[in-house]
C-alpha cells in the first residue's frame, strides 16, 4: 500500500506531466500587458504561411512563388513578448533545412519595439540571438531598423537593414526586407514576404517535448554545439536568496532550431516571476551567447556570454550588445570581457541529475557578490 508521501509525489508528477509549453511560457496575456502599445503585433499571432519572394534576376520586381515557410506566433511571458518560430512548410526527412526564431517586445522606456532573432541554416550557424532591430509604428505600418551586422561602407556609413510590416488584414499582411548604405537616401528591397494567416495557433506540445520547429537535430552538429543539450527536460528545486529565505522554483527547457539552440523558462510561482533563457554558440564570436528576458514591467532583455559551457562556466553580461538604436554598433560589443560586466551567472553543478547556478552582481569594490542561487534536480 502506498503511503501518503508516495501518493502526494505521484499526484505532483502527474500534474507536471500534464503541463504544456503554453503553461511554461505563459501564453495567456495578463492584465499588465493588455495595453494598446503591447498588443500591436497581435495581428500576427496564430499559424501562418509565408511566401518568401526574393528579387527576380534582371527585373524590377520579385519572383511570384518563392520559399514557403510555416510560422508559429504566440505570446510569451504572460503577454510581455511575442515569439515567432519558423520552419520550412515542406520538411524533407534526413535533410538539414533552415529554421527561424524571433522574439519582440515593446520597450516602454524607449517607446518602441525591440526584436531579437536567430535564423541558422545549413550554411550559416547564425549569430546566436544577437541579430536585433528596433522601431515603431506609423499609420498602421511597423518599421524596424538594424545596423552593425554588415560591413560599413567606404564613407563609414552603416549598412542599415529595415523590416516593414504593412497591408495588415485579418487574413494576412506583407513583410519587406530592405537595406540602405547611404543613410536612408535609397533602399534596396531584397525580399518580400506575403503572409497568409491559416488559423489560430495550434496547441503547443507537452513540456516534456522539445520546442516547435525541432525535428531531427540536423543543424549545428559540429562541436561545441550541443554542449548544453542536457539542459532539456524538467527540473524542480528552489531559488535561495543571499539576503535570506528561499522559494520553490522550476526550470523547463527544450531543444530548438533543429539543434542550434536550447531554450527554457525559470518559474518562481510565489513571486510571479517567469524568465525566458535561450543559449546558442556563435562560431563567429567563438563564444556562447545567452538571451534573457523576464516578465517584469519595463525590464529590457539582456545578453550573457561565455567562452565555455557546462559545469564551472561563467556567463557575464554584455550590456552594450543590446541594441540602442539603428546607428549605434551593438554586435561588435559581443566580444566584451568580464571586466565591464555588472552581473554574471556561475554554473556550479551541471550533470544529468543536478543543476546549480549562482546569480551574482558586481560590488562597488569590483568584487562579485552572490544574489540568488538556483538548485534543481531533474524530475
Amino acid at each position: 500500500m502506498m503511503n501518503l508521501i508516495s501518493v502526494f509525489s505521484l499526484v505532483m508528477a502527474q500534474e507536471a506531466d500534464a503541463r504544456t509549453w503554453e503553461d511554461v511560457l505563459g501564453t495567456t496575456v495578463t492584465e499588465d500587458w493588455q495595453g494598446e502599445d503591447h498588443r500591436q503585433y497581435d495581428f500576427w499571432t496564430g499559424l501562418g504561411e509565408g511566401n518568401w519572394r526574393p528579387r527576380e534576376e534582371d527585373a524590377l520586381g520579385h519572383v511570384a512563388d518563392g520559399r514557403r515557410m510555416r510560422h508559429y506566433v504566440f505570446p510569451v511571458l504572460d503577454g510581455k513578448a511575442i515569439v515567432e518560430i519558423a520552419e520550412p512548410r515542406d520538411i524533407t526527412a534526413g535533410e538539414a533545412q533552415g529554421r527561424g526564431f524571433s522574439i519582440r517586445y515593446y520597450n516602454e522606456d524607449a517607446g518602441r519595439w525591440v526584436m531579437a532573432q536567430h535564423w541558422p541554416n545549413p550554411n550559416f550557424d547564425g549569430v546566436a540571438f544577437l541579430d536585433q532591430l528596433t522601431g515603431d509604428t506609423h499609420h498602421g505600418r511597423i518599421s524596424l531598423y538594424s545596423a552593425d551586422l554588415q560591413a560599413r561602407t567606404e564613407s563609414g556609413d552603416p549598412q542599415i537593414r529595415r523590416y516593414q510590416f504593412s497591408d495588415i488584414r485579418e487574413d494576412g499582411f506583407r513583410w519587406d526586407g530592405a537595406n540602405t548604405a547611404d543613410g536612408g537616401d535609397s533602399w534596396r528591397t531584397w525580399m518580400v514576404v506575403d503572409f497568409q494567416r491559416l488559423g489560430d495557433m495550434p496547441a503547443l506540445p507537452s513540456a516534456t517535448e522539445n520546442w516547435p520547429g525541432y525535428s531531427e537535430g540536423l543543424l549545428c552538429q559540429s562541436a561545441p554545439h550541443g554542449a548544453l543539450d542536457d539542459l532539456a527536460g524538467r527540473w524542480s528545486g528552489e531559488a535561495i536568496r543571499a539576503s535570506g529565505g528561499s522559494e520553490p522554483a522550476t526550470f523547463t527547457a527544450g531543444l530548438m532550431l533543429d539543434g542550434c539552440a536550447v531554450a527554457g523558462v525559470i518559474e518562481r510561482p510565489e513571486s510571479g516571476y517567469r524568465g525566458l533563457l535561450a543559449w546558442s554558440y556563435s562560431p563567429i564570436l567563438e563564444r556562447w551567447i545567452a538571451f534573457y528576458l523576464n516578465n517584469a514591467p519595463v525590464t529590457p532583455h539582456l545578453y550573457f556570454a561565455s567562452e565555455t559551457a557546462g559545469e564551472a562556466a561563467e556567463f557575464h553580461t554584455i550590456s552594450d550588445a543590446v541594441i540602442a538604436d539603428w546607428t549605434t554598433p551593438f554586435i561588435t560589443h559581443a566580444r566584451a570581457g568580464a571586466e565591464s560586466a555588472r552581473a554574471r551567472t556561475v554554473w556550479e553543478v551541471f550533470n544529468e541529475t543536478e543543476l546549480v547556478w549562482r546569480v551574482e552582481s558586481r560590488s562597488s569594490d569590483g568584487s562579485w557578490a552572490p544574489y540568488l542561487t538556483y538548485r534543481f534536480t531533474r524530475d
